[in-house]
Protein backbone atom coordinates (compact mmCIF):
# COMPACT_ATOMS: atom_id res chain seq x y z
CA UNK A 1 0.00 0.00 0.00
CA UNK A 2 2.89 2.06 0.29
CA UNK A 3 4.84 1.86 -2.58
CA UNK A 4 1.05 2.10 -4.27
CA UNK A 5 0.59 5.72 -2.49
CA UNK A 6 4.08 6.44 -3.39
CA UNK A 7 3.80 5.92 -7.11
CA UNK A 8 0.65 7.58 -7.11
CA UNK A 9 2.02 10.94 -5.57
CA UNK A 10 5.14 10.59 -7.66
CA UNK A 11 3.02 10.42 -11.26
CA UNK A 12 0.25 13.36 -9.81
CA UNK A 13 3.25 15.75 -9.81
CA UNK A 14 5.29 14.24 -12.78
CA UNK A 15 1.95 14.73 -14.43
CA UNK A 16 0.88 18.58 -13.07
CA UNK A 17 3.84 19.79 -13.21
CA UNK A 18 4.47 18.85 -17.02
CA UNK A 19 3.87 21.43 -19.65
CA UNK A 20 1.81 19.31 -21.64
CA UNK A 21 -1.46 18.62 -19.22
CA UNK A 22 -3.51 21.50 -19.40
CA UNK A 23 -2.89 21.49 -23.51
CA UNK A 24 -3.91 17.90 -23.49
CA UNK A 25 -7.24 18.64 -21.63
CA UNK A 26 -7.71 21.73 -23.83
CA UNK A 27 -6.95 19.52 -26.80
CA UNK A 28 -8.98 16.49 -25.66
CA UNK A 29 -11.89 19.40 -25.45
CA UNK A 30 -11.51 20.54 -29.71
CA UNK A 31 -11.33 17.22 -30.58
CA UNK A 32 -14.77 16.54 -28.95
CA UNK A 33 -15.68 20.08 -30.33
CA UNK A 34 -14.82 18.95 -33.95
CA UNK A 35 -17.17 16.02 -33.88
CA UNK A 36 -19.86 17.45 -32.61
CA UNK A 37 -19.48 19.92 -35.36
CA UNK A 38 -19.94 17.28 -37.92
CA UNK A 39 -22.93 16.11 -36.49
CA UNK A 40 -24.50 19.36 -36.04
CA UNK A 41 -23.89 20.12 -39.39
CA UNK A 42 -26.65 17.11 -40.45
CA UNK A 43 -29.03 18.58 -38.81
CA UNK A 44 -32.23 21.14 -39.98
CA UNK A 45 -30.92 23.70 -37.49
CA UNK A 46 -27.17 24.24 -38.83
CA UNK A 47 -28.95 25.01 -42.76
CA UNK A 48 -31.35 27.10 -41.27
CA UNK A 49 -28.31 29.44 -39.83
CA UNK A 50 -26.53 29.06 -43.21
CA UNK A 51 -29.10 30.36 -45.12
CA UNK A 52 -28.70 33.29 -42.73
CA UNK A 53 -25.18 34.23 -42.93
CA UNK A 54 -23.65 36.67 -45.18
CA UNK A 55 -20.46 34.13 -46.57
CA UNK A 56 -21.85 32.38 -49.54
CA UNK A 57 -18.51 32.05 -50.72
CA UNK A 58 -17.82 29.43 -48.24
CA UNK A 59 -20.27 27.13 -50.53
CA UNK A 60 -17.86 27.31 -52.86
CA UNK A 61 -15.33 23.48 -52.93
CA UNK A 62 -12.66 25.16 -53.70
CA UNK A 63 -12.62 28.22 -51.22
CA UNK A 64 -13.32 25.74 -48.33
CA UNK A 65 -10.74 23.31 -48.67
CA UNK A 66 -8.05 26.72 -49.45
CA UNK A 67 -9.30 28.01 -46.06
CA UNK A 68 -9.17 24.90 -44.23
CA UNK A 69 -5.46 24.17 -45.41
CA UNK A 70 -4.34 27.94 -44.46
CA UNK A 71 -5.47 28.03 -41.70
CA UNK A 72 -3.77 24.33 -40.83
CA UNK A 73 -0.08 25.90 -42.36
CA UNK A 74 -0.73 29.10 -40.35
CA UNK A 75 -1.41 27.51 -37.07
CA UNK A 76 1.13 24.75 -37.57
CA UNK A 77 3.60 27.64 -37.79
CA UNK A 78 2.65 29.37 -34.73
CA UNK A 79 2.67 26.93 -32.48
CA UNK A 80 6.07 25.56 -33.85
CA UNK A 81 7.50 29.08 -33.46
CA UNK A 82 6.15 29.07 -30.05
CA UNK A 83 7.27 26.01 -28.17
CA UNK A 84 10.72 27.19 -29.94
CA UNK A 85 10.72 30.31 -27.47
CA UNK A 86 9.51 28.28 -24.77
CA UNK A 87 12.59 25.90 -25.07
CA UNK A 88 14.70 28.73 -25.58
CA UNK A 89 13.23 30.68 -22.78
CA UNK A 90 13.59 26.89 -20.10
CA UNK A 91 17.35 26.96 -21.57
CA UNK A 92 18.36 30.93 -20.45
CA UNK A 93 16.39 30.51 -17.07
CA UNK A 94 18.84 27.15 -16.31
CA UNK A 95 21.95 28.79 -18.00
CA UNK A 96 21.70 31.98 -16.12
CA UNK A 97 19.31 32.05 -12.80
CA UNK A 98 18.75 28.24 -11.90
CA UNK A 99 17.23 25.21 -13.11
CA UNK A 100 14.85 24.99 -10.41
CA UNK A 101 13.14 27.63 -11.70
CA UNK A 102 12.24 25.39 -14.75
CA UNK A 103 9.04 24.24 -13.00
CA UNK A 104 7.61 27.88 -12.36
CA UNK A 105 7.91 28.61 -15.83
CA UNK A 106 6.62 25.21 -17.66
CA UNK A 107 3.55 25.20 -15.82
CA UNK A 108 2.41 28.78 -16.11
CA UNK A 109 -1.30 28.60 -16.70
CA UNK A 110 -1.09 31.44 -19.45
CA UNK A 111 1.48 29.70 -21.31
CA UNK A 112 0.02 26.39 -21.14
CA UNK A 113 -3.45 28.04 -22.19
CA UNK A 114 -2.02 29.34 -25.25
CA UNK A 115 0.00 25.67 -26.64
CA UNK A 116 -3.70 24.16 -25.30
CA UNK A 117 -5.81 26.62 -27.80
CA UNK A 118 -3.05 25.87 -31.05
CA UNK A 119 -2.80 22.66 -30.76
CA UNK A 120 -6.83 22.13 -30.15
CA UNK A 121 -6.73 24.52 -33.05
CA UNK A 122 -4.30 22.44 -35.45
CA UNK A 123 -6.94 18.94 -34.36
CA UNK A 124 -10.35 21.07 -34.92
CA UNK A 125 -8.87 21.78 -39.17
CA UNK A 126 -7.36 18.72 -39.77
CA UNK A 127 -10.27 16.47 -38.44
CA UNK A 128 -12.78 19.34 -40.67
CA UNK A 129 -10.10 18.14 -43.90
CA UNK A 130 -10.33 14.38 -43.00
CA UNK A 131 -14.16 14.32 -43.02
CA UNK A 132 -14.48 17.23 -45.88
CA UNK A 133 -15.18 15.16 -48.94
CA UNK A 134 -16.47 17.32 -51.88
CA UNK A 135 -16.32 14.41 -54.58
CA UNK A 136 -19.12 12.19 -53.02
CA UNK A 137 -22.76 13.09 -54.09
CA UNK A 138 -23.89 13.75 -50.61
CA UNK A 139 -21.14 16.06 -49.58
CA UNK A 140 -22.19 19.29 -48.23
CA UNK A 141 -19.54 22.26 -47.16
CA UNK A 142 -19.55 22.95 -43.37
CA UNK A 143 -19.97 26.34 -43.76
CA UNK A 144 -20.48 26.84 -39.80
CA UNK A 145 -17.37 24.68 -39.00
CA UNK A 146 -15.49 26.65 -41.33
CA UNK A 147 -16.26 29.79 -39.88
CA UNK A 148 -15.67 28.46 -36.21
CA UNK A 149 -12.12 27.51 -37.85
CA UNK A 150 -11.63 31.14 -38.82
CA UNK A 151 -12.48 32.52 -35.77
CA UNK A 152 -10.31 30.23 -33.60
CA UNK A 153 -7.27 31.37 -36.23
CA UNK A 154 -7.91 34.44 -35.37
CA UNK A 155 -7.82 33.90 -31.74
CA UNK A 156 -4.78 32.25 -32.24
CA UNK A 157 -2.94 35.00 -33.58
CA UNK A 158 -4.14 37.36 -30.77
CA UNK A 159 -2.78 34.44 -28.44
CA UNK A 160 0.20 34.60 -29.86
CA UNK A 161 0.93 38.30 -29.39
CA UNK A 162 0.10 38.04 -25.54
CA UNK A 163 2.44 34.68 -25.86
CA UNK A 164 5.54 36.30 -27.29
CA UNK A 165 4.94 39.58 -24.58
CA UNK A 166 4.22 37.10 -21.43
CA UNK A 167 7.25 34.72 -22.45
CA UNK A 168 9.83 37.67 -23.20
CA UNK A 169 8.46 39.22 -19.50
CA UNK A 170 8.72 35.28 -17.94
CA UNK A 171 12.76 35.30 -18.01
CA UNK A 172 12.92 38.89 -16.50
CA UNK A 173 15.31 38.55 -13.63
CA UNK A 174 13.03 40.56 -11.58
CA UNK A 175 9.71 39.60 -12.57
CA UNK A 176 11.18 35.76 -11.63
CA UNK A 177 12.56 37.08 -8.10
CA UNK A 178 8.71 39.34 -7.69
CA UNK A 179 6.84 36.01 -8.75
CA UNK A 180 8.94 33.47 -6.11
CA UNK A 181 8.20 36.49 -3.35
CA UNK A 182 4.78 36.41 -4.28
CA UNK A 183 4.55 32.37 -3.68
CA UNK A 184 6.53 32.12 -0.62
CA UNK A 185 4.26 34.91 0.94
CA UNK A 186 1.12 33.31 0.23
CA UNK A 187 2.49 29.44 1.53
CA UNK A 188 3.69 31.03 4.34
CA UNK A 189 0.54 32.82 5.45
CA UNK A 190 -1.28 29.78 4.48
CA UNK A 191 0.92 27.48 7.10
CA UNK A 192 0.40 30.59 9.58
CA UNK A 193 -3.34 30.14 9.50
CA UNK A 194 -3.16 26.14 9.69
CA UNK A 195 -0.80 26.69 12.46
CA UNK A 196 -2.83 29.30 14.36
CA UNK A 197 -5.39 26.59 14.61
CA UNK A 198 -4.30 23.39 15.03
CA UNK A 199 -0.65 23.60 16.24
CA UNK A 200 1.22 24.85 19.68
CA UNK A 201 4.94 25.54 20.51
CA UNK A 202 6.19 22.30 22.60
CA UNK A 203 9.64 21.56 23.78
CA UNK A 204 9.91 17.95 23.97
CA UNK A 205 10.68 15.87 26.88
CA UNK A 206 14.04 13.46 25.03
CA UNK A 207 13.06 10.86 28.45
CA UNK A 208 9.39 10.43 27.07
CA UNK A 209 10.45 9.38 23.58
CA UNK A 210 12.08 6.10 24.01
CA UNK A 211 11.47 4.36 21.08
CA UNK A 212 12.24 5.16 17.13
CA UNK A 213 10.79 3.95 13.89
CA UNK A 214 13.23 3.55 11.21
CA UNK A 215 12.39 4.21 7.12
CA UNK A 216 11.94 1.03 5.10
CA UNK A 217 12.92 3.07 1.64
CA UNK A 218 15.51 5.81 0.64
CA UNK A 219 14.65 8.79 -1.88
CA UNK A 220 13.25 12.24 -1.07
CA UNK A 221 10.51 12.98 1.45
CA UNK A 222 7.53 14.48 -0.44
CA UNK A 223 4.87 14.48 1.48
CA UNK A 224 4.08 13.65 5.60
CA UNK A 225 0.16 12.37 6.17
CA UNK A 226 0.01 14.66 9.62
CA UNK A 227 -3.83 13.78 10.07
CA UNK A 228 -2.93 9.81 9.41
CA UNK A 229 -0.21 9.79 11.53
CA UNK A 230 -2.69 12.26 14.44
CA UNK A 231 -4.82 9.10 13.78
CA UNK A 232 -2.43 6.38 14.85
CA UNK A 233 -1.16 8.15 17.96
CA UNK A 234 -4.60 8.86 19.62
CA UNK A 235 -5.69 5.54 18.14
CA UNK A 236 -2.64 4.03 20.01
CA UNK A 237 -2.71 6.25 23.22
CA UNK A 238 0.87 7.72 22.01
CA UNK A 239 3.06 10.67 21.30
CA UNK A 240 5.06 10.96 18.37
CA UNK A 241 7.85 13.81 17.01
CA UNK A 242 9.29 13.46 13.83
CA UNK A 243 13.01 13.77 13.04
CA UNK A 244 13.15 13.92 9.18
CA UNK A 245 12.02 17.40 7.44
CA UNK A 246 9.65 17.19 4.09
CA UNK A 247 11.88 17.52 1.17
CA UNK A 248 14.94 15.82 2.35
CA UNK A 249 16.68 13.25 1.06
CA UNK A 250 16.70 10.20 3.47
CA UNK A 251 18.15 6.41 3.43
CA UNK A 252 16.98 3.13 4.52
CA UNK A 253 17.45 2.77 7.95
CA UNK A 254 17.52 6.39 9.42
CA UNK A 255 15.19 7.25 12.13
CA UNK A 256 11.69 8.75 10.77
CA UNK A 257 10.34 9.33 14.27
CA UNK A 258 10.87 8.85 17.91
CA UNK A 259 7.63 7.55 20.00
CA UNK A 260 6.79 6.70 23.33
CA UNK A 261 5.81 3.74 22.81
CA UNK A 262 6.96 0.56 21.48
CA UNK A 263 5.58 -0.25 17.69
CA UNK A 264 8.10 -2.57 15.96
CA UNK A 265 6.38 -5.72 17.63
CA UNK A 266 2.88 -4.84 16.01
CA UNK A 267 3.42 -4.68 12.53
CA UNK A 268 0.33 -3.42 11.17
CA UNK A 269 0.56 -0.31 13.36
CA UNK A 270 4.54 -0.10 11.87
CA UNK A 271 2.84 -0.43 8.64
CA UNK A 272 0.57 2.48 8.29
CA UNK A 273 2.87 4.76 10.05
CA UNK A 274 5.53 4.25 7.59
CA UNK A 275 2.64 4.45 5.03
CA UNK A 276 2.33 8.15 6.36
CA UNK A 277 5.68 9.26 4.82
CA UNK A 278 5.37 9.33 1.48
CA UNK A 279 8.77 8.91 -0.21
CA UNK A 280 10.11 9.24 -4.13
CA UNK A 281 13.19 8.31 -5.74
CA UNK A 282 12.85 11.69 -8.12
CA UNK A 283 13.28 15.27 -6.68
CA UNK A 284 10.09 17.11 -7.62
CA UNK A 285 10.14 20.93 -6.68
CA UNK A 286 7.20 22.04 -4.27
CA UNK A 287 4.89 24.86 -3.77
CA UNK A 288 6.25 26.10 -0.04
CA UNK A 289 7.68 28.95 1.50
CA UNK A 290 11.25 26.88 1.43
CA UNK A 291 11.26 26.26 -1.64
CA UNK A 292 10.67 29.59 -2.92
CA UNK A 293 13.35 30.97 -0.53
CA UNK A 294 15.94 28.23 -1.75
CA UNK A 295 15.36 29.13 -5.17
CA UNK A 296 15.93 32.90 -4.58
CA UNK A 297 19.33 31.78 -2.81
CA UNK A 298 20.48 30.12 -5.52
CA UNK A 299 19.35 32.82 -7.96
CA UNK A 300 21.75 35.15 -6.30
CA UNK A 301 24.63 32.32 -6.18
CA UNK A 302 24.63 31.70 -9.68
CA UNK A 303 24.85 35.63 -10.37
CA UNK A 304 27.74 35.57 -8.13
CA UNK A 305 29.23 33.18 -10.47
CA UNK A 306 32.49 34.06 -12.51
CA UNK A 307 30.05 32.92 -15.41
CA UNK A 308 27.33 34.87 -14.76
CA UNK A 309 28.85 37.58 -13.00
CA UNK A 310 25.92 39.57 -12.30
CA UNK A 311 26.30 41.45 -8.73
CA UNK A 312 23.24 43.51 -9.14
CA UNK A 313 21.03 40.57 -9.34
CA UNK A 314 22.43 39.08 -6.15
CA UNK A 315 21.68 42.17 -4.37
CA UNK A 316 18.33 42.23 -5.57
CA UNK A 317 17.90 38.52 -4.79
CA UNK A 318 19.33 39.43 -1.11
CA UNK A 319 16.59 42.58 -0.61
CA UNK A 320 13.57 39.79 -1.68
CA UNK A 321 15.25 37.37 1.10
CA UNK A 322 15.29 40.01 3.44
CA UNK A 323 11.11 40.81 3.80
CA UNK A 324 10.92 36.84 3.41
CA UNK A 325 13.21 36.49 6.26
CA UNK A 326 11.34 39.01 8.08
CA UNK A 327 7.53 37.76 7.49
CA UNK A 328 9.32 34.11 9.00
CA UNK A 329 10.40 36.11 12.06
CA UNK A 330 7.19 37.56 12.63
CA UNK A 331 6.02 34.25 12.92
CA UNK A 332 5.95 31.93 16.42
CA UNK A 333 7.50 28.50 15.84
CA UNK A 334 4.63 26.25 16.41
CA UNK A 335 5.74 22.85 16.13
CA UNK A 336 3.13 20.44 18.02
CA UNK A 337 -0.55 19.33 16.21
CA UNK A 338 -3.08 18.85 18.68
CA UNK A 339 -6.31 16.92 19.01
CA UNK A 340 -9.40 18.03 19.66
CA UNK A 341 -8.90 17.62 23.52
CA UNK A 342 -5.98 19.96 23.07
CA UNK A 343 -3.47 17.21 24.04
CA UNK A 344 -0.15 16.92 22.05
CA UNK A 345 -0.09 14.34 19.78
CA UNK A 346 2.17 14.95 17.03
CA UNK A 347 5.16 16.94 17.62
CA UNK A 348 6.14 18.43 13.54
CA UNK A 349 10.23 18.94 12.61
CA UNK A 350 9.92 22.73 11.32
CA UNK A 351 13.18 25.01 10.14
CA UNK A 352 13.82 27.77 12.31
CA UNK A 353 14.55 31.22 11.36
CA UNK A 354 18.22 30.49 12.15
CA UNK A 355 18.46 27.24 9.60
CA UNK A 356 17.23 29.61 7.02
CA UNK A 357 19.75 32.27 7.57
CA UNK A 358 22.12 29.49 7.55
CA UNK A 359 21.16 27.00 4.73
CA UNK A 360 20.35 29.95 1.77
CA UNK A 361 22.44 33.35 3.30
CA UNK A 362 25.49 31.85 3.98
CA UNK A 363 25.96 30.53 0.73
CA UNK A 364 25.47 34.22 -0.50
CA UNK A 365 27.89 34.80 2.12
CA UNK A 366 30.47 32.52 1.02
CA UNK A 367 30.15 33.01 -2.78
CA UNK A 368 30.18 37.16 -2.34
CA UNK A 369 32.88 37.43 0.42
CA UNK A 370 35.03 39.67 -1.87
CA UNK A 371 32.54 41.98 -2.99
CA UNK A 372 31.86 45.11 -0.95
CA UNK A 373 27.97 45.61 -1.85
CA UNK A 374 26.99 42.02 -0.99
CA UNK A 375 29.21 42.63 2.40
CA UNK A 376 26.78 45.67 2.66
CA UNK A 377 23.81 44.31 1.70
CA UNK A 378 24.18 41.35 4.08
CA UNK A 379 24.69 43.79 7.01
CA UNK A 380 21.42 45.43 5.81
CA UNK A 381 19.79 42.00 5.49
CA UNK A 382 20.47 41.36 9.49
CA UNK A 383 19.80 44.86 10.41
CA UNK A 384 16.37 44.72 8.84
CA UNK A 385 15.70 41.44 10.90
CA UNK A 386 16.82 43.77 14.47
CA UNK A 387 14.33 46.50 13.85
CA UNK A 388 11.44 43.77 14.33
CA UNK A 389 12.28 43.35 17.85
CA UNK A 390 13.51 39.88 17.93
CA UNK A 391 13.60 37.66 20.76
CA UNK A 392 17.08 37.41 23.17
CA UNK A 393 17.33 33.93 21.08
CA UNK A 394 16.81 35.53 17.80
CA UNK A 395 19.25 38.55 18.97
CA UNK A 396 21.72 35.98 19.22
CA UNK A 397 21.61 34.03 16.12
CA UNK A 398 21.54 36.81 13.70
CA UNK A 399 24.81 38.47 15.21
CA UNK A 400 26.09 35.23 14.91
CA UNK A 401 25.23 35.43 11.30
CA UNK A 402 26.52 39.13 11.22
CA UNK A 403 29.69 38.13 12.84
CA UNK A 404 30.33 35.92 9.73
CA UNK A 405 29.74 38.29 7.47
CA UNK A 406 32.48 40.53 8.86
CA UNK A 407 34.54 37.88 9.77
CA UNK A 408 34.50 36.76 5.87
CA UNK A 409 35.12 40.64 4.75
CA UNK A 410 37.65 40.73 7.20
CA UNK A 411 39.88 38.20 5.05
CA UNK A 412 38.33 38.57 1.44
CA UNK A 413 38.77 42.89 1.28
CA UNK A 414 41.62 44.50 1.80
CA UNK A 415 41.27 47.69 0.34
CA UNK A 416 41.04 50.88 3.34
CA UNK A 417 38.29 52.46 1.83
CA UNK A 418 36.26 49.94 1.58
CA UNK A 419 36.64 48.72 5.02
CA UNK A 420 36.01 52.26 6.69
CA UNK A 421 32.67 51.50 4.61
CA UNK A 422 32.30 48.68 6.40
CA UNK A 423 33.15 49.67 9.78
CA UNK A 424 30.51 52.58 8.77
CA UNK A 425 27.74 49.81 8.66
CA UNK A 426 29.38 47.98 11.14
CA UNK A 427 28.87 51.02 13.66
CA UNK A 428 25.10 51.59 12.39
CA UNK A 429 24.08 47.67 12.86
CA UNK A 430 25.87 47.89 16.88
CA UNK A 431 23.41 50.67 17.47
CA UNK A 432 20.59 47.95 17.46
CA UNK A 433 22.27 45.42 19.69
CA UNK A 434 23.23 45.43 23.55
CA UNK A 435 26.89 46.74 24.50
CA UNK A 436 27.94 42.79 25.10
CA UNK A 437 26.88 41.73 21.80
CA UNK A 438 28.61 44.44 19.81
CA UNK A 439 30.41 43.82 16.86
CA UNK A 440 34.42 44.79 16.77
CA UNK A 441 35.45 46.70 13.59
CA UNK A 442 37.48 45.65 11.31
CA UNK A 443 41.20 47.38 11.30
CA UNK A 444 41.82 49.42 8.81
CA UNK A 445 45.91 49.02 9.04
CA UNK A 446 46.23 46.50 5.85
CA UNK A 447 49.60 45.15 7.55
CA UNK A 448 47.82 43.68 10.98
CA UNK A 449 44.68 42.60 9.38
CA UNK A 450 42.58 41.21 12.12
CA UNK A 451 38.77 41.41 12.79
CA UNK A 452 37.47 41.74 16.17
CA UNK A 453 34.37 40.50 17.62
Amino acid sequence: MAKLTTKTYRAHATIVNSIAFLPSLISTGFFLLALYMQYFESTPLSKAMEDKLPFGNLQDEENARLILNTLAGGTISLTVFSFSMVMIVLNQASSNLSPRVIPGLTTARSHQVVLGFYIGTIIYILLLLLHYQPQASNAKTPVLAILLGLVFGIICLVLFVYFIHTISRAIQVDNILNSLFQKAVVALQKEADAFMQTYTSFNTNGEAFKYKLRNNQSGYLKQVNMTGLQQIAKKNGMQLEILVEVGSFIVEGIPLMRLTKEVTEDNETEEKLQQCFIISQEEVVMEDYEQAVKQISEIAVKALSPGINDPGTAIKAIDFLTLLFIHRLKLKDRNCLLHEEERVQVIDRIVTLDELLHRYLSPIRTYGKGDFQINIRLLRCLQGLLYQQPSDEQLNFIRAHALAVVSDAHRAIENEVDRNKINEHIQEFNTLLPDRLKLGLLKVDITSNTATA
